[in-house]
């Protein structure tokens, strides 16, 4: 499996004085298949996070190549 990255920005409001550098992602709980989205996004309270659709995919673990029941049936 790999990781495919929707979006490496996403667009935000907040006070100048908590201007995150990054933004911290909890790939962990992810399975070949799913994905993680914009209102999965753990930040600060007052960071405001600009948004057209709470569902935009942020990124998504997808199969690796060779890999599923077709590279099965061949061993």
């Amino acid at each position: 499996a790999y990781l495919n990255t929707i979006r490496r920005t996403v667009p935000f409001l907040c006070p100048a004085d908590i201007v995150p550098p990054y933004i911290d992602v909890d790939l962990s709980e992810l399975d070949v298949g799913q994905k993680l989205v914009m209102k999965d996004l753990k930040v600060h309270p007052a960071i405001r996070l600009y948004q057209v659709n709470e569902d935009w995919p942020i990124c998504n673990v997808r199969h690796g190549r060779g890999s599923g029941k077709k590279s099965e049936q061949k061993k």
